[in-house]
């Protein structure tokens, strides 16, 4: 599969990024009722064997659920996979270290050292 540059950062990606939002995510998207673990897993393989190794989630995806599921799923993989993930300006995050502790809460979840993006 092509991949794609990020900015100037020399960091390549694949153009296809799957979104995880629904990952976790009962409010929106009824994680649990209709679909669960399996399923999502399930879609996670699948896109490794398609070729796409890019995932996009966030902390409030599932409250932090999406992030864990992923953590989990990576674990269980030999192949590379790359993780852009998101955190809110929430109301209580007024100082500059807030930035350094949500990255750090995702990544604890996500069970790596660092994110692509």
């Amino acid at each position: 599969m092509a991949t794609t540059t990020l900015g100037k950062t020399g960091i390549t990606v694949n153009p296809i990024c799957i979104g995880t939002w629904a990952w976790g995510d009962k409010l929106f998207w009824n994680y649990g009722s209709n679909y669960g673990v399996n399923e999502v897993e399930a879609a996670f393989k699948t896109s490794l064997e398609a070729g796409i190794n890019f995932f996009d989630t966030a902390e409030v995806y599932g409250n932090g659920l999406s992030e864990e599921l992923l953590g989990k799923f990576m674990q269980e993989t030999e192949q590379p996979v790359q993780i852009a993930t998101k955190y809110g300006p929430v109301p209580w995050r007024f100082f500059p270290e807030s930035v350094a502790d949500a990255v750090t809460a995702s990544l604890k979840r996500l069970m790596v050292p660092k994110v692509t993006l």
